[in-house]
Protein backbone atom coordinates (compact mmCIF):
# COMPACT_ATOMS: atom_id res chain seq x y z
CA UNK A 1 0.00 0.00 0.00
CA UNK A 2 1.30 3.77 -1.24
CA UNK A 3 0.54 6.57 1.26
CA UNK A 4 3.14 8.60 -0.93
CA UNK A 5 0.32 11.41 -1.45
CA UNK A 6 -0.13 12.09 2.26
CA UNK A 7 2.93 14.74 3.58
CA UNK A 8 3.89 13.93 7.16
CA UNK A 9 1.63 16.78 8.62
CA UNK A 10 -1.04 15.16 6.20
CA UNK A 11 -0.60 11.81 8.26
CA UNK A 12 -0.64 13.56 11.36
CA UNK A 13 -3.92 15.24 10.40
CA UNK A 14 -5.51 11.56 9.26
CA UNK A 15 -4.29 10.03 12.06
CA UNK A 16 -5.88 12.87 14.59
CA UNK A 17 -9.11 12.19 12.72
CA UNK A 18 -9.20 8.04 13.22
CA UNK A 19 -7.97 9.30 17.26
CA UNK A 20 -11.07 11.51 17.02
CA UNK A 21 -13.60 8.58 16.11
CA UNK A 22 -12.36 6.09 18.60
CA UNK A 23 -12.94 8.72 21.29
CA UNK A 24 -16.12 9.81 20.60
CA UNK A 25 -17.53 6.02 19.95
CA UNK A 26 -15.70 5.38 23.95
CA UNK A 27 -17.21 8.16 25.29
CA UNK A 28 -21.09 6.78 23.71
CA UNK A 29 -19.93 4.01 25.57
CA UNK A 30 -22.74 3.22 28.33
CA UNK A 31 -24.54 -0.09 30.13
CA UNK A 32 -27.18 -1.09 28.21
CA UNK A 33 -30.62 -2.10 29.73
CA UNK A 34 -32.08 -3.27 26.96
CA UNK A 35 -31.25 -4.41 23.33
CA UNK A 36 -33.45 -2.14 22.23
CA UNK A 37 -30.60 1.11 23.71
CA UNK A 38 -27.68 -0.87 21.87
CA UNK A 39 -29.21 -1.06 18.83
CA UNK A 40 -31.74 1.36 18.24
CA UNK A 41 -31.81 4.53 20.67
CA UNK A 42 -35.45 5.24 20.49
CA UNK A 43 -36.63 8.37 21.94
CA UNK A 44 -33.28 8.84 23.79
CA UNK A 45 -31.72 11.78 21.75
CA UNK A 46 -32.50 16.04 21.95
CA UNK A 47 -33.44 17.43 18.52
CA UNK A 48 -30.46 18.54 17.46
CA UNK A 49 -28.76 15.46 17.53
CA UNK A 50 -31.38 13.42 16.00
CA UNK A 51 -31.33 16.16 13.23
CA UNK A 52 -27.69 16.11 12.29
CA UNK A 53 -27.12 12.51 12.79
CA UNK A 54 -30.24 12.31 10.21
CA UNK A 55 -28.44 14.64 7.87
CA UNK A 56 -24.88 13.06 8.17
CA UNK A 57 -26.20 9.82 7.28
CA UNK A 58 -27.44 10.84 4.01
CA UNK A 59 -24.72 12.98 3.13
CA UNK A 60 -22.63 10.28 4.60
CA UNK A 61 -24.59 8.02 1.16
CA UNK A 62 -25.19 8.97 -2.11
CA UNK A 63 -23.90 12.91 -1.51
CA UNK A 64 -20.50 12.40 -1.67
CA UNK A 65 -19.31 10.26 -4.29
CA UNK A 66 -22.33 9.08 -6.35
CA UNK A 67 -23.61 12.68 -6.80
CA UNK A 68 -20.18 13.99 -7.75
CA UNK A 69 -20.51 10.66 -10.21
CA UNK A 70 -23.71 12.11 -11.37
CA UNK A 71 -22.72 15.53 -11.57
CA UNK A 72 -19.66 14.17 -13.58
CA UNK A 73 -22.52 12.08 -16.47
CA UNK A 74 -25.27 14.75 -16.68
CA UNK A 75 -23.83 17.85 -15.21
CA UNK A 76 -26.13 20.42 -12.71
CA UNK A 77 -28.85 17.88 -13.52
CA UNK A 78 -27.53 16.01 -10.63
CA UNK A 79 -29.44 18.41 -8.12
CA UNK A 80 -32.61 16.85 -8.82
CA UNK A 81 -31.34 14.07 -6.50
CA UNK A 82 -31.68 17.03 -4.35
CA UNK A 83 -34.41 19.28 -4.45
CA UNK A 84 -37.29 17.35 -6.43
CA UNK A 85 -35.90 13.81 -5.21
CA UNK A 86 -35.16 14.90 -1.50
CA UNK A 87 -37.47 18.07 -0.06
CA UNK A 88 -40.95 16.95 -0.76
CA UNK A 89 -40.26 13.27 0.38
CA UNK A 90 -38.44 14.52 3.19
CA UNK A 91 -41.78 17.07 3.93
CA UNK A 92 -44.21 14.28 3.61
CA UNK A 93 -41.99 11.89 6.29
CA UNK A 94 -42.73 14.67 8.91
CA UNK A 95 -46.08 15.55 8.58
CA UNK A 96 -47.37 12.02 7.78
CA UNK A 97 -45.37 9.23 8.48
CA UNK A 98 -43.42 10.17 12.22
CA UNK A 99 -46.50 10.80 13.92
CA UNK A 100 -48.00 7.69 12.82
CA UNK A 101 -44.81 5.37 13.76
CA UNK A 102 -44.11 7.02 16.96
CA UNK A 103 -48.11 7.12 18.09
CA UNK A 104 -48.33 3.42 17.49
CA UNK A 105 -45.37 2.68 19.46
CA UNK A 106 -43.53 1.34 16.66
CA UNK A 107 -39.47 1.10 16.80
CA UNK A 108 -39.29 0.74 12.84
CA UNK A 109 -41.32 0.11 9.89
CA UNK A 110 -41.61 -3.58 10.10
CA UNK A 111 -42.42 -3.30 13.98
CA UNK A 112 -45.63 -0.33 12.22
CA UNK A 113 -46.65 -2.85 9.24
CA UNK A 114 -46.90 -6.11 11.96
CA UNK A 115 -49.12 -3.47 14.16
CA UNK A 116 -51.23 -2.88 10.76
CA UNK A 117 -51.31 -6.02 8.41
CA UNK A 118 -49.45 -8.88 10.58
CA UNK A 119 -46.73 -11.04 11.24
CA UNK A 120 -46.06 -12.07 7.70
CA UNK A 121 -46.03 -8.50 6.14
CA UNK A 122 -43.63 -7.59 9.10
CA UNK A 123 -41.53 -10.26 8.33
CA UNK A 124 -41.76 -9.82 4.52
CA UNK A 125 -40.60 -6.40 4.70
CA UNK A 126 -37.93 -7.29 7.55
CA UNK A 127 -36.36 -9.50 4.85
CA UNK A 128 -36.75 -6.69 2.37
CA UNK A 129 -35.27 -4.37 4.48
CA UNK A 130 -32.16 -6.31 5.01
CA UNK A 131 -31.16 -6.95 1.42
CA UNK A 132 -31.94 -3.10 1.15
CA UNK A 133 -28.88 -2.16 3.84
CA UNK A 134 -26.89 -5.08 2.84
CA UNK A 135 -26.69 -3.40 -0.47
CA UNK A 136 -26.34 0.00 0.61
CA UNK A 137 -23.23 -1.43 3.05
CA UNK A 138 -21.76 -2.93 -0.17
CA UNK A 139 -21.71 0.22 -1.88
CA UNK A 140 -20.23 2.44 0.68
CA UNK A 141 -17.39 -0.26 1.04
CA UNK A 142 -17.25 0.11 -2.68
CA UNK A 143 -16.88 4.00 -2.44
CA UNK A 144 -14.60 3.64 0.55
CA UNK A 145 -12.41 1.59 -1.48
CA UNK A 146 -12.33 4.08 -4.37
CA UNK A 147 -11.25 6.62 -2.35
CA UNK A 148 -8.50 5.32 -0.89
CA UNK A 149 -7.14 4.02 -3.84
CA UNK A 150 -7.22 7.29 -5.57
CA UNK A 151 -5.86 9.13 -2.79
CA UNK A 152 -3.57 6.82 -1.32
CA UNK A 153 -3.01 4.05 -3.74
CA UNK A 154 -4.02 1.24 -1.74
CA UNK A 155 -5.50 -2.15 -3.63
CA UNK A 156 -9.57 -2.32 -3.65
CA UNK A 157 -9.71 -5.12 -0.98
CA UNK A 158 -7.35 -3.55 1.46
CA UNK A 159 -9.41 -0.48 1.72
CA UNK A 160 -12.34 -1.93 2.06
CA UNK A 161 -11.37 -4.06 4.91
CA UNK A 162 -9.14 -1.59 7.28
CA UNK A 163 -12.23 1.07 6.84
CA UNK A 164 -15.08 -1.99 7.76
CA UNK A 165 -12.72 -3.38 11.12
CA UNK A 166 -13.06 0.73 12.02
CA UNK A 167 -16.42 0.57 11.73
CA UNK A 168 -16.88 -2.84 13.52
CA UNK A 169 -15.14 -1.54 16.30
CA UNK A 170 -16.56 1.46 17.05
CA UNK A 171 -20.25 0.25 16.27
CA UNK A 172 -19.74 -2.49 18.90
CA UNK A 173 -18.22 -0.47 21.56
CA UNK A 174 -20.85 2.06 21.81
CA UNK A 175 -23.71 0.62 19.64
CA UNK A 176 -25.99 2.55 17.27
CA UNK A 177 -25.31 6.19 19.83
CA UNK A 178 -21.72 5.76 18.93
CA UNK A 179 -22.60 5.37 15.27
CA UNK A 180 -24.90 8.69 15.39
CA UNK A 181 -22.24 10.98 17.44
CA UNK A 182 -19.70 10.05 15.46
CA UNK A 183 -21.36 10.55 12.05
CA UNK A 184 -22.40 14.27 13.58
CA UNK A 185 -18.37 14.41 14.18
CA UNK A 186 -17.90 13.20 10.37
CA UNK A 187 -20.85 15.97 8.95
CA UNK A 188 -18.37 18.69 10.32
CA UNK A 189 -15.31 16.84 8.74
CA UNK A 190 -17.13 16.08 5.56
CA UNK A 191 -17.82 19.80 5.07
CA UNK A 192 -14.69 21.22 6.17
CA UNK A 193 -12.65 19.09 3.45
CA UNK A 194 -15.20 19.55 0.77
CA UNK A 195 -15.78 23.64 0.52
CA UNK A 196 -12.21 24.68 -0.41
CA UNK A 197 -12.98 22.37 -3.34
CA UNK A 198 -16.10 24.50 -4.55
CA UNK A 199 -13.69 27.43 -4.57
CA UNK A 200 -10.83 25.62 -6.38
CA UNK A 201 -13.01 23.82 -9.58
CA UNK A 202 -15.79 26.62 -10.22
CA UNK A 203 -13.47 28.70 -12.57
CA UNK A 204 -14.85 28.37 -16.17
CA UNK A 205 -13.56 30.96 -18.80
CA UNK A 206 -16.74 32.75 -20.63
CA UNK A 207 -15.81 30.45 -23.82
CA UNK A 208 -16.08 26.89 -21.38
CA UNK A 209 -19.34 27.94 -19.93
CA UNK A 210 -20.33 28.85 -23.22
CA UNK A 211 -19.24 25.66 -24.47
CA UNK A 212 -21.16 23.43 -21.77
CA UNK A 213 -24.02 25.81 -20.68
CA UNK A 214 -26.37 22.64 -21.34
CA UNK A 215 -24.68 20.95 -18.75
CA UNK A 216 -25.64 23.96 -16.26
CA UNK A 217 -29.30 23.63 -16.34
CA UNK A 218 -31.35 22.10 -14.64
CA UNK A 219 -34.83 21.35 -16.81
CA UNK A 220 -34.11 22.74 -20.08
CA UNK A 221 -31.98 20.18 -21.69
CA UNK A 222 -34.55 17.43 -20.48
CA UNK A 223 -37.47 16.25 -23.30
CA UNK A 224 -40.48 15.79 -21.50
CA UNK A 225 -41.39 12.07 -22.55
CA UNK A 226 -38.46 9.89 -24.03
CA UNK A 227 -37.55 6.76 -22.10
CA UNK A 228 -34.74 6.81 -24.43
CA UNK A 229 -33.07 9.89 -23.10
CA UNK A 230 -30.51 9.55 -20.90
CA UNK A 231 -33.09 11.61 -18.53
CA UNK A 232 -36.82 12.92 -18.96
CA UNK A 233 -39.21 15.00 -17.09
CA UNK A 234 -41.51 12.54 -16.97
CA UNK A 235 -39.15 10.08 -15.42
CA UNK A 236 -37.69 12.77 -12.83
CA UNK A 237 -40.79 13.88 -11.34
CA UNK A 238 -42.36 10.63 -11.52
CA UNK A 239 -39.96 8.59 -10.87
CA UNK A 240 -37.32 10.06 -9.17
CA UNK A 241 -39.59 13.34 -7.68
CA UNK A 242 -42.25 10.76 -6.39
CA UNK A 243 -41.79 7.19 -6.24
CA UNK A 244 -38.26 7.20 -5.01
CA UNK A 245 -38.04 9.71 -3.26
CA UNK A 246 -41.03 9.20 -1.02
CA UNK A 247 -40.08 5.68 -1.38
CA UNK A 248 -36.51 6.37 0.62
CA UNK A 249 -37.44 8.93 2.69
CA UNK A 250 -41.27 7.26 4.23
CA UNK A 251 -39.62 3.40 4.38
CA UNK A 252 -35.85 3.54 4.86
CA UNK A 253 -34.98 1.67 8.06
CA UNK A 254 -31.88 3.60 8.82
CA UNK A 255 -33.73 7.06 8.15
CA UNK A 256 -36.42 6.07 10.25
CA UNK A 257 -34.42 4.59 12.95
CA UNK A 258 -32.54 8.28 13.09
CA UNK A 259 -35.69 10.53 13.60
CA UNK A 260 -37.01 7.64 16.20
CA UNK A 261 -34.59 8.88 18.44
CA UNK A 262 -36.09 12.14 18.90
CA UNK A 263 -37.41 12.46 22.53
CA UNK A 264 -41.11 13.63 21.04
CA UNK A 265 -43.47 13.16 18.03
CA UNK A 266 -43.27 17.23 17.54
CA UNK A 267 -39.05 16.86 17.47
CA UNK A 268 -39.01 14.12 15.18
CA UNK A 269 -41.47 15.35 12.53
CA UNK A 270 -39.10 18.09 12.85
CA UNK A 271 -35.99 16.37 12.17
CA UNK A 272 -36.61 15.79 8.24
CA UNK A 273 -37.70 19.28 7.73
CA UNK A 274 -34.49 20.38 9.80
CA UNK A 275 -31.99 18.74 8.22
CA UNK A 276 -34.04 19.53 4.66
CA UNK A 277 -32.16 22.57 5.00
CA UNK A 278 -28.87 21.17 5.49
CA UNK A 279 -29.19 19.30 2.43
CA UNK A 280 -30.12 22.19 0.29
CA UNK A 281 -26.44 23.69 0.80
CA UNK A 282 -23.82 20.39 1.19
CA UNK A 283 -25.76 20.04 -2.70
CA UNK A 284 -23.44 23.16 -4.05
CA UNK A 285 -20.57 21.29 -1.92
CA UNK A 286 -20.79 18.48 -4.45
CA UNK A 287 -22.66 19.02 -7.18
CA UNK A 288 -20.74 22.02 -8.69
CA UNK A 289 -17.26 20.58 -8.29
CA UNK A 290 -18.60 17.33 -9.62
CA UNK A 291 -20.38 19.22 -12.87
CA UNK A 292 -17.04 20.99 -13.67
CA UNK A 293 -14.66 17.91 -13.11
CA UNK A 294 -14.87 16.82 -16.85
CA UNK A 295 -13.38 19.85 -18.11
CA UNK A 296 -10.39 19.55 -15.49
CA UNK A 297 -9.76 15.55 -15.46
CA UNK A 298 -10.08 15.28 -19.26
CA UNK A 299 -10.94 11.56 -19.05
CA UNK A 300 -8.25 10.76 -16.07
CA UNK A 301 -10.50 9.15 -13.86
CA UNK A 302 -14.12 7.12 -14.02
CA UNK A 303 -17.14 9.38 -12.92
CA UNK A 304 -17.21 7.32 -9.42
CA UNK A 305 -13.55 8.50 -9.17
CA UNK A 306 -14.64 12.73 -9.51
CA UNK A 307 -14.32 13.18 -6.48
CA UNK A 308 -10.98 12.25 -5.13
CA UNK A 309 -9.49 13.03 -8.40
CA UNK A 310 -10.41 16.47 -8.11
CA UNK A 311 -8.99 16.96 -4.80
CA UNK A 312 -6.22 15.05 -5.85
CA UNK A 313 -5.47 17.52 -8.42
CA UNK A 314 -6.10 20.83 -6.40
CA UNK A 315 -5.57 20.14 -3.27
CA UNK A 316 -1.89 20.46 -1.24
CA UNK A 317 -1.04 17.30 0.77
CA UNK A 318 -2.06 18.63 3.97
CA UNK A 319 -5.21 19.71 2.65
CA UNK A 320 -5.26 16.16 0.57
CA UNK A 321 -5.42 14.60 4.09
CA UNK A 322 -8.92 16.76 5.34
CA UNK A 323 -10.06 15.56 2.20
CA UNK A 324 -9.68 12.13 2.23
CA UNK A 325 -10.83 12.09 6.14
CA UNK A 326 -14.04 14.50 4.69
CA UNK A 327 -14.69 11.63 1.95
CA UNK A 328 -13.85 8.75 4.64
CA UNK A 329 -16.01 10.41 7.45
CA UNK A 330 -19.44 10.75 4.86
CA UNK A 331 -18.63 6.77 3.69
CA UNK A 332 -18.16 5.18 6.60
CA UNK A 333 -20.61 6.84 8.59
CA UNK A 334 -23.24 5.66 5.90
CA UNK A 335 -21.47 2.49 6.44
CA UNK A 336 -22.25 2.27 9.90
CA UNK A 337 -25.41 3.29 9.75
CA UNK A 338 -26.36 0.93 7.51
CA UNK A 339 -24.57 -1.77 9.36
CA UNK A 340 -25.99 -1.08 12.53
CA UNK A 341 -29.61 -1.12 10.98
CA UNK A 342 -29.26 -3.96 9.55
CA UNK A 343 -27.85 -5.61 13.24
CA UNK A 344 -30.63 -3.91 14.75
CA UNK A 345 -33.15 -5.48 11.86
CA UNK A 346 -31.59 -9.01 12.08
CA UNK A 347 -31.53 -8.96 16.24
CA UNK A 348 -35.17 -7.52 16.74
CA UNK A 349 -36.86 -8.82 13.61
CA UNK A 350 -35.29 -12.41 13.44
CA UNK A 351 -33.76 -13.76 16.07
CA UNK A 352 -35.38 -12.47 18.85
CA UNK A 353 -38.83 -13.23 17.44
CA UNK A 354 -38.20 -16.11 15.40
CA UNK A 355 -35.30 -17.96 16.45
CA UNK A 356 -34.02 -17.28 19.70
CA UNK A 357 -37.06 -15.65 22.37
CA UNK A 358 -37.29 -15.33 25.89
CA UNK A 359 -33.33 -14.56 26.67
CA UNK A 360 -31.69 -12.22 28.55
CA UNK A 361 -30.74 -8.61 27.19
CA UNK A 362 -27.38 -9.27 27.36
CA UNK A 363 -27.86 -12.39 24.94
CA UNK A 364 -29.05 -10.06 22.36
CA UNK A 365 -26.25 -7.75 22.92
CA UNK A 366 -23.73 -10.09 22.21
CA UNK A 367 -25.48 -11.49 19.04
CA UNK A 368 -26.02 -7.80 17.88
CA UNK A 369 -22.12 -7.69 17.64
CA UNK A 370 -22.25 -10.90 15.91
CA UNK A 371 -24.59 -9.30 13.40
CA UNK A 372 -22.11 -6.38 12.77
CA UNK A 373 -19.47 -8.37 11.75
CA UNK A 374 -21.60 -10.49 9.66
CA UNK A 375 -23.15 -7.38 7.97
CA UNK A 376 -19.41 -6.00 6.90
CA UNK A 377 -18.50 -9.41 5.57
CA UNK A 378 -21.93 -10.28 3.35
CA UNK A 379 -20.77 -6.05 2.65
CA UNK A 380 -17.61 -6.53 1.22
CA UNK A 381 -18.96 -9.42 -1.14
CA UNK A 382 -21.74 -7.00 -2.47
CA UNK A 383 -19.17 -4.13 -3.24
CA UNK A 384 -17.72 -6.09 -6.22
CA UNK A 385 -21.52 -5.80 -7.59
CA UNK A 386 -21.11 -2.28 -7.64
CA UNK A 387 -18.41 -2.38 -10.92
CA UNK A 388 -21.84 -3.28 -13.36
CA UNK A 389 -22.94 -0.04 -13.21
CA UNK A 390 -21.21 3.49 -14.58
CA UNK A 391 -21.52 4.92 -11.34
CA UNK A 392 -22.80 3.58 -7.64
CA UNK A 393 -26.02 6.42 -8.23
CA UNK A 394 -26.94 4.36 -10.66
CA UNK A 395 -26.82 0.96 -8.55
CA UNK A 396 -28.89 2.89 -5.15
CA UNK A 397 -31.80 4.00 -7.44
CA UNK A 398 -32.36 0.28 -8.22
CA UNK A 399 -32.12 -0.37 -4.84
CA UNK A 400 -34.92 1.83 -3.85
CA UNK A 401 -36.68 1.06 -7.12
CA UNK A 402 -36.69 -2.46 -6.45
CA UNK A 403 -36.98 -3.06 -2.74
CA UNK A 404 -38.31 0.20 -1.24
CA UNK A 405 -41.24 1.35 -3.82
CA UNK A 406 -43.77 -1.40 -3.23
CA UNK A 407 -42.98 -1.15 0.79
CA UNK A 408 -44.13 2.39 0.05
CA UNK A 409 -46.82 1.94 -1.63
CA UNK A 410 -48.59 -0.66 0.70
CA UNK A 411 -47.58 1.89 3.49
CA UNK A 412 -49.81 4.73 1.92
CA UNK A 413 -52.49 1.68 1.54
CA UNK A 414 -52.76 0.99 5.14
CA UNK A 415 -52.24 4.64 6.16
CA UNK A 416 -55.26 5.92 3.68
CA UNK A 417 -57.63 3.47 4.17
CA UNK A 418 -58.82 0.55 6.69
CA UNK A 419 -59.66 -1.78 3.93
CA UNK A 420 -56.47 -2.99 3.04
CA UNK A 421 -55.97 -5.88 4.43
CA UNK A 422 -52.60 -8.34 5.15
CA UNK A 423 -52.54 -10.81 2.43
CA UNK A 424 -53.75 -7.40 0.20
CA UNK A 425 -50.10 -5.80 1.51
CA UNK A 426 -48.45 -9.35 1.08
CA UNK A 427 -49.54 -9.59 -2.13
CA UNK A 428 -48.31 -6.18 -3.68
CA UNK A 429 -45.33 -5.97 -2.32
CA UNK A 430 -44.27 -9.15 -3.51
CA UNK A 431 -46.00 -8.37 -7.10
CA UNK A 432 -44.38 -4.99 -6.88
CA UNK A 433 -40.70 -6.62 -6.47
CA UNK A 434 -41.25 -9.26 -9.08
CA UNK A 435 -42.47 -6.58 -11.72
CA UNK A 436 -39.67 -4.49 -11.55
CA UNK A 437 -37.03 -7.33 -11.53
CA UNK A 438 -39.12 -8.08 -14.78
CA UNK A 439 -38.63 -4.53 -16.15
CA UNK A 440 -34.71 -4.82 -15.25
CA UNK A 441 -34.25 -7.95 -16.79
CA UNK A 442 -35.95 -7.40 -20.17
CA UNK A 443 -33.69 -4.12 -20.06
CA UNK A 444 -30.43 -5.54 -19.82
CA UNK A 445 -31.75 -8.19 -22.08
CA UNK A 446 -31.93 -5.46 -24.66
CA UNK A 447 -35.76 -6.37 -25.12
CA UNK A 448 -36.50 -3.45 -23.92
CA UNK A 449 -34.72 0.57 -24.54
CA UNK A 450 -33.58 2.92 -21.89
CA UNK A 451 -31.47 6.17 -22.61
CA UNK A 452 -29.74 4.75 -19.47
CA UNK A 453 -29.77 2.67 -16.34
CA UNK A 454 -30.90 5.70 -14.21
CA UNK A 455 -33.84 6.30 -16.79
CA UNK A 456 -34.36 2.78 -16.32
CA UNK A 457 -34.66 2.58 -12.70
CA UNK A 458 -36.94 5.67 -12.55
CA UNK A 459 -39.26 3.76 -14.79
CA UNK A 460 -38.89 0.69 -12.90
CA UNK A 461 -39.57 2.47 -9.58
CA UNK A 462 -42.53 3.51 -10.83
CA UNK A 463 -43.89 0.64 -12.44
CA UNK A 464 -42.85 -1.34 -9.05
CA UNK A 465 -44.98 1.12 -6.91
CA UNK A 466 -48.05 1.21 -9.35
CA UNK A 467 -48.29 -3.12 -9.24
CA UNK A 468 -48.06 -2.79 -5.18
CA UNK A 469 -50.74 -0.34 -5.50
CA UNK A 470 -53.01 -1.94 -7.80
CA UNK A 471 -52.44 -5.43 -6.11
CA UNK A 472 -53.78 -4.06 -3.11
CA UNK A 473 -56.68 -2.37 -4.41
CA UNK A 474 -57.59 -5.39 -6.23
CA UNK A 475 -57.08 -8.06 -3.58
CA UNK A 476 -58.93 -6.06 -0.92
CA UNK A 477 -62.75 -6.86 -1.79
CA UNK A 478 -62.29 -10.45 -1.89
CA UNK A 479 -60.47 -10.51 1.16
CA UNK A 480 -63.26 -8.63 2.91
CA UNK A 481 -65.48 -11.10 2.05
CA UNK A 482 -64.04 -14.15 2.47
CA UNK A 483 -60.95 -13.46 5.08
CA UNK A 484 -60.81 -13.45 8.86
CA UNK A 485 -57.70 -11.16 8.36
CA UNK A 486 -59.70 -8.50 7.22
CA UNK A 487 -58.83 -4.86 7.77
CA UNK A 488 -58.44 -3.75 11.42
CA UNK A 489 -61.22 -1.96 12.84
CA UNK A 490 -61.35 1.55 12.19
CA UNK A 491 -59.69 2.15 15.63
CA UNK A 492 -56.48 0.90 14.85
CA UNK A 493 -55.87 2.68 11.92
CA UNK A 494 -54.54 6.61 12.68
CA UNK A 495 -56.80 8.85 10.47
CA UNK A 496 -54.32 11.87 8.79
CA UNK A 497 -56.78 14.22 10.87
CA UNK A 498 -55.50 13.11 13.91
CA UNK A 499 -51.57 13.94 12.82
CA UNK A 500 -51.83 17.72 12.38
CA UNK A 501 -48.95 18.81 12.54
CA UNK A 502 -48.41 22.56 14.71
CA UNK A 503 -47.75 26.26 13.33
CA UNK A 504 -44.21 25.95 13.76
CA UNK A 505 -43.64 22.50 11.42
CA UNK A 506 -45.94 24.35 9.04
CA UNK A 507 -43.94 27.23 8.74
CA UNK A 508 -40.59 25.56 8.48
CA UNK A 509 -42.09 22.97 6.03
CA UNK A 510 -43.47 26.48 3.71
CA UNK A 511 -39.67 28.34 3.42
CA UNK A 512 -38.04 24.72 2.49
CA UNK A 513 -40.54 24.08 -0.38
CA UNK A 514 -40.25 27.65 -0.93
CA UNK A 515 -36.28 27.41 -1.28
CA UNK A 516 -36.61 24.50 -2.89
CA UNK A 517 -39.23 25.58 -5.32
CA UNK A 518 -36.98 29.29 -6.05
CA UNK A 519 -33.93 27.06 -5.99
CA UNK A 520 -35.26 25.07 -9.31
CA UNK A 521 -36.28 28.43 -11.26
CA UNK A 522 -32.99 30.00 -10.57
CA UNK A 523 -30.87 27.07 -12.39
CA UNK A 524 -33.59 26.31 -15.16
Amino acid sequence: MKTSNLSPLGLIIFSIYLVAIGLISWISKRRWPTANDYLNASRSLPLWAAAFSFLAFNCGSIEVIGMSAMAAQYGVQALHFYWIGGIPGMVFMGFVVLPIYMRTGARSLPEYLGQRFGNRVRLLNASVALAGTLAYAGVALYTIAQVLHVLLGWNFLAGGLICAGIVFAYISIGGVRASIFTSIFQLFVLIAGLAPLLFMTVHFDAATWTARTERWHLWKPLPVFSPSAPLDKIGVIIGLGFVISFSYWCTDFVMIQRALTARTVDDARRVPVIAGFGKLAIAFLVVLPGAAGPALLHGRASFDQTMPALMALEYSPALLALGAAALLAGLMAWLAGNISGFSALCIEEIYRRRLRPHRSEAHYITAGRLAIFTGLLIAQIVAYATFLFHDVMEFLQLIVALFYAPVFAVVLAGVCTRRTSERAAYAGICAGVVSGLVLQAVWWLHVVRFGSQMTADFYTAALSFSVAALGCALWREKDLVGSRQAAKPASETIRLESIRPGRGLVALSAALLALCLLLNVLWW
